[in-house]
């Protein structure tokens, strides 16, 4: 079952595909967990496997390209990425890496390039983890686990940078500071020495030094540093494919479990706290420093042999490159097993001592991306059932919703003013209670509380105000049970051209909501709303947007998707009053005819209510991203929809499609409603 051996005809070996997967998902896992490209357990763990180390290099740069993609792409989503800061961190890291690679070749001459290279490495490994690792603890010391907080504070060098007022200053709309351009290009430069000199992709370098010396919080961190290796990986990879030296076959195997496994790491951090996040990172620093003395111990050993055995490859062979040298000594094992039988007993001793070391390396990063990525899925199974068992705690205590009443949350960002506004729009139609809810101690905020409250009043309202601490999302929960809509914000990822992502605490607030939820995006009135139904419908779903159009004065399309070609569109101005059946000839409309019914009773329905215009969609094709196109082509200002699940065999692992609408929605705001 397990005996999957792959011919990798670039190199001229055998490997077992089974562990190139393994290999690619465990290093996959941390990736997406730590922002880090892996190459410095990749590479190692791949030599180990039998590849030749320029090979090793070389397809591990391939491998980091595509799944750094794919983590990239998920902690965009969530909100973790930076361009801008990533952007002007390259440039920086190109000029830096050209430094660092001139220091190399320098080294080179003078024969020196070896002990220094490795010493440094050392150095920077334990230096960065033992630092982490001291931080943590002190943090841990200073905070009791009822207060432990997501993430610790600014360190005082980051405070200093980003009070240097060394005109252009940059404002990280998504890291929410400012700081000089001046800054970022040195560390990027500082970064990409290190890179460099070191031979690198850089990416454990990069993740600390965006903590610790620009004051990225730690997930944006993580997910910036993915964003640059993704593009580091690929030109490493471009530039040893030029040579010939990428094994494109065991890249594409590791990336399907890189693809797989970088998902779960960067969906594992919506879990897991960022003090958490760098303490595992420090003890995978100090475990890279550990197997970088044992290849050190190992290149000792090789350097006893290593030059007679050379000569002999040399006049066996007639080669002299070195890479092409190297190559051919990996596949002529035999021959060079009985060149040192015949040699003295002290290069065969030698030669013993450093394939043990070297072995030990190897098995030591295989078995810390291993192990990891164990701990890191753990957290995220051990994250999900405890989210789970909350909703489940919360629902059993929710009471029954207060018809009209309304907790609008709010966090004192001025990017939460739109759902106040949206909020104050719908409350003044329906009448019934409001409560601003706000995550925030007493008199912290008071400007802000003051607009909030004068947009409220301005539309007729009294809001009540509650002051709150502690986990946001719990308190959130816990505020709005037994209101009839919590209404919250989303944030911005950049204000020049918006687009929206939930955050931490309103993601889950959405995945454990006990009542339905409005999650608003850049509008803030309703004028056009997009209800999403499926058959047989959510009666609550359609009683929702039936009172929000009232309340709003709001046109209103009802949205069906169907996974056959769009075959139905009518408006209330053109829809006859009974929907002839008879007529239906063509196969497919007389398929949905039952379907098309129930929606024109439903239009009949809202009609009678008193909305003001109804109209009847019907779409084809995979259901979120019908309901996202039509919401932008139709300019949807709201798009109300029940909690559920994606309609697919696989749906409950791919997770609800109301919170994926929610996520994914650029500029039309979702109300989701509790089943």
């Amino acid at each position: 079952m397990f005996d999957w051996i792959v011919y990798l005809p670039i190199s001229g070996t055998e490997i077992n595909g089974f562990a190139l997967v393994l290999l690619g998902f465990t290093v996959g896992v941390i990736g997406g967990f730590f922002g880090v490209g892996g190459a410095f357990m990749v590479t190692p763990a791949l030599n180990v496997f039998g590849f030749p180390m320029a090979y090793a290099i070389g397809t591990d740069m391939a491998h980091i390209a595509g799944k750094s993609i794919v983590a990239t792409a998920k902690h965009r989503k969530f909100g973790n990425v930076d361009i801008k800061l990533g952007v002007l961190m390259i440039v920086g890291t190109v000029i830096g890496i050209e430094l660092g690679a001139t220091l190399i070749m320098w080294l080179e001459k003078i024969g020196r390039i070896g002990p220094i290279v490795r010493t440094t490495y050392v150095i920077l490994l334990f230096g960065l983890g033992f630092f982490m690792l001291a931080e943590y603890i002190k943090n841990a010391r200073g905070l009791s686990k009822q207060t432990a907080p997501a993430d610790v504070g600014k360190s005082k060098l980051a405070l200093r940078m980003q009070s240097i007022n060394l005109p252009p200053m940059i404002d990280l709309k998504v890291s929410g500071f400012k700081i000089s351009l001046w800054i970022i290009l040195g560390v990027g430069a500082l970064t990409g020495f290190l890179a460099g000199f070191l031979g690198v992709g850089g990416g454990f370098i990069r993740m600390p030094a965006l903590m610790y010396l620009i004051g990225s919080p730690t997930k944006v961190a993580v997910g910036t540093d993915l964003f640059e290796v993704m593009f580091s990986g690929a030109y490493g990879a471009f530039s040893y494919g030029m040579k010939g030296r990428v094994e494109i076959l065991a890249a594409i195997i590791m990336l399907v479990g890189a693809a797989i496994g970088a998902q779960i790491g960067a969906t594992a951090t919506l879990y897991a706290r960022g003090t958490i996040i760098r303490l595992y990172f420090a003890y995978t620093m100090i475990a890279a420093g550990v197997s970088v003395i044992f290849k050190h111990l190992s290149e000792q050993n090789k350097d006893v042999y290593q030059a007679a055995l050379n000569e002999w490859a040399k006049a066996t062979s007639g080669l002299t490159d070195k890479i092409e040298l190297g190559i051919w000594l990996h596949n002529n094992k035999e021959a060079v097993k009985l060149w040192l039988v015949q040699q003295p007993d002290a290069i065969q001793q030698a030669q013993a001592l450093a394939k043990m070391w070297s072995t030990y390396s190897g098995y030591l990063m295989l078995g810390s991306a291993c192990g990891l990525s164990a701990v890191i899925m753990f957290w995220l199974v051990r994250g999900v059932l405890r989210e789970r068992a909350e909703a489940r705690s919360v629902e059993a205590v929710v009471q029954e919703a207060v018809k009209g009443q309304m907790v609008i949350a709010a966090s004192c960002q001025p990017a939460d003013l739109p759902a106040i506004r949206m909020g104050a729009q719908i409350a003044h139609g329906m009448g019934g209670q409001t409560t601003l809810l706000v995550c925030e101690e007493a008199g912290v905020c008071e400007s802000y509380i003051q607009e909030g409250r004068k947009i409220l009043e301005k539309h007729g309202i009294t809001p009540t105000l509650k002051f709150v601490q502690g986990a946001p999302y719990k308190e959130i929960l816990a505020g709005s049970a037994g209101a009839h809509i919590l209404v919250m914000g989303s944030r911005p990822l950049n204000p020049a051209r918006p687009s929206f992502y939930l955050g931490d605490n309103t993601t889950r607030v959405v995945r454990r909501m006990t009542t339905s939820t409005l999650v608003v995006k850049g509008r803030d009135q309703v004028r056009k709303i997009l209800l999403c139904l499926d058959v047989p419908y959510s009666r609550a779903t359609i009683n929702m947007a039936k009172e929000v159009a009232l309340a709003t004065g709001a046109t209103l399309e009802i949205l069906y998707v169907a996974s056959v070609p769009a075959l139905y569109t009518a408006y209330s101005a053109e829809m006859p009053a009974e929907f002839d059946h008879s007529a239906v000839t063509d196969f497919l409309t007389e398929f949905y005819a039952k379907e098309l019914k129930a929606l024109a009773d439903i239009k009949d329905e809202l009609i009678s209510a008193g909305v003001q215009q109804v109209t009847v969609r019907l779409r084809e094709g995979i259901v979120e991203e019908e309901i996202l196109s039509e919401s932008v082509q139709g300019d949807f200002d709201l798009i109300v929809l029940k909690e559920g699940f994606l309609k697919t065999p696989f749906g409950l692992f791919l997770g609800r499609l109301s919170t994926s609408v929610a996520a994914h929605s650029s500029q039309a705001s979702v109300l989701i409603v509790k089943r």
